[in-house]
């Protein structure tokens, strides 16, 4: 597959101006019990300098009640990495997530990269040195990387210090954002690494036709970010399950309602448990390369 260089530049013109919709997914996590969601986004808040676009949509965020799909998906994401137990994660498209700050602190013996475009890198790195200031100091063992997904030398190049030994690629949130082209090509990357490690792929972002999501917010993204995001979902799980297949993965499929009982938004918001199951039906694939 040819590299495709202005697609991946339109990407990445795309992808830096999505701050707005990183600022919804953070306000979210604060609301979770994640750890560090709150301090990471109370910096986050301290930096960012919106536009009055920007705050329209962020106040709609706020108003979203979207809260539980998001722990969810974080909380559903971090099982199925304890559950792999390899020592060498990569995350891509990190954007906001505490994540990496909390295995990285809790697991000494983990080594744990963040990939992000050189924008949203450099902003995490201003927020995990203000957060030093305040006594949480970036563990030795977490690293901030800048590259593209969609760039098989900035991957290499990000886990250039792993051991050869399994390793865990995870992203959450970041393919909504790619076309079918430009999944195939992240895919292609990500099948590349765990040739060379072994290990495994573990992503949320099967977003199946519409799902959780409204036109509104859609045509929100569209207007902010300049990227279409509905032309990028998968028709059902069967196609999404069928395009990572003939990639040459082994899929296996984790539904979010698997940590519903984790879930902490619900109460803090009021939701009802029916509403709180209607975000919950998206899946997760944790993938394999086909031996």
């Amino acid at each position: 597959m040819k590299e495709g260089k202005e697609n991946v530049a339109e990407f990445k013109n795309g992808y830096e101006k999505i701050g707005p919709t990183a600022w919804g997914v953070a306000y979210a996590r604060t609301l979770s019990g994640i750890p560090y969601a709150k301090e990471v986004f109370a910096e986050f808040e301290k930096l960012v300098n919106p536009t009055e676009k920007d705050t329209d949509y962020m106040e709609s965020a706020r108003r979203s009640r979207m809260e539980p799909f998001f722990e969810a998906r974080f909380k559903l994401t971090n099982r199925l990495l304890k559950n792999d137990a390899a020592k060498q994660i990569l995350e891509i498209a990190a954007g906001l997530s505490p994540r990496g700050l909390a295995m990285a602190e809790t697991e000494p013996t983990l080594q744990y990269v963040e990939l992000d475009l050189p924008e949203m890198a450099r902003l995490k790195k201003d927020i995990a040195a203000r957060l030093a200031k305040n006594g949480t100091a970036t563990p030795p063992n977490l690293s901030f990387k800048e590259g593209d997904a969609l760039d098989k030398n900035s991957l290499l190049a990000a886990v250039h210090d792993f051991k050869n030994k399994p390793i865990s690629v995870i992203n959450e949130g970041l393919m909504r954002y790619l076309s079918f082209d430009q999944k195939a090509r992240y895919a292609d990357n990500v099948r590349l690494l765990l040739e060379k490690f072994g290990g495994v792929w573990i992503t949320p972002d099967i977003t199946i036709s519409i799902g959780t999501e409204s036109q509104h917010s859609i045509g929100r993204i569209k207007e902010l970010a300049g990227i279409d995001v509905g032309k990028n979902y998968f028709r059902d799980e069967r196609q999404a399950r069928m395009f990572f297949e003939d990639l040459g993965f082994n899929v296996e499929r984790h539904g979010l309602n698997e940590v519903k009982n984790e879930l902490v938004s619900p109460a803090r918001i009021g939701m009802p448990k029916k509403e709180v199951d209607d975000l919950l039906t998206r899946v997760a694939f944790v993938m394999k390369l086909k031996s």
